[in-house]
């Protein structure tokens, strides 16, 4: 059986898997949702959520970029351990899935703004966030065909460690002020 390809303008060929690839749909609950809206929701709605966070919480955003770099390194380390596989992505994000680009600076940005010098309360947050993602969120993605991933445990312990060098973080941030 040969490949197919689709022309899509004029010297641009893609390949019809390709495509097929990109726009998976899935029924939930009788409505039909494509992986590529979720996959982009992932990537829009944290960025535009910190238009609406009030001013002084702007004092988190380096933590929010240790936060990306740390979860960069952490799927490097994941996909080449081979824990997980991103199957699908969002064009030109072609290496880790939206997800990465969209929650993992943001997300520490709320959570510190509103338990940040409380540290119980950001610890209880941040590990019930981190349970949520790691046993609810990945999980669905996977079911979804997004991700190709087993490893709750391995992704609860290295969140949980990034939270804790976030608050540290944080801390030595606020002092050098």
């Amino acid at each position: 059986m040969g490949k197919a390809f689709f022309f899509c303008a004029p010297g641009m060929v893609l390949d019809l898997l390709f495509i097929e690839r990109l726009c998976i749909i899935q029924t939930i609950g009788g409505l039909t949702v494509r992986n590529q809206v979720l996959l982009w929701a992932a990537l829009i709605i944290p960025w535009v959520s910190l238009l609406f966070i009030p001013k002084d919480a702007k004092r988190y955003i380096s933590t929010g970029l240790l936060a990306f770099f740390l979860s960069l390194l952490v799927c490097e380390i994941g996909v080449a351990n081979r824990w997980w596989r991103f199957l699908e992505t969002t064009y030109p994000l072609a290496i880790f899935s939206s997800y990465v680009y969209g929650f993992f600076p943001t997300a520490p940005v709320w959570i510190l703004k509103y338990t940040y010098g409380r540290f119980w309360l950001y610890a209880l947050v941040d590990t019930v966030a981190n349970l949520v993602f790691a046993y609810l969120v990945l999980p669905w993605f996977a079911s979804r065909g997004i991700i190709d991933y087993n490893a709750g445990l391995i992704v609860f312990i290295f969140e949980s460690v990034i939270a804790a060098v976030l608050y540290v973080f944080q801390m030595w941030q606020e002092g050098v002020k």
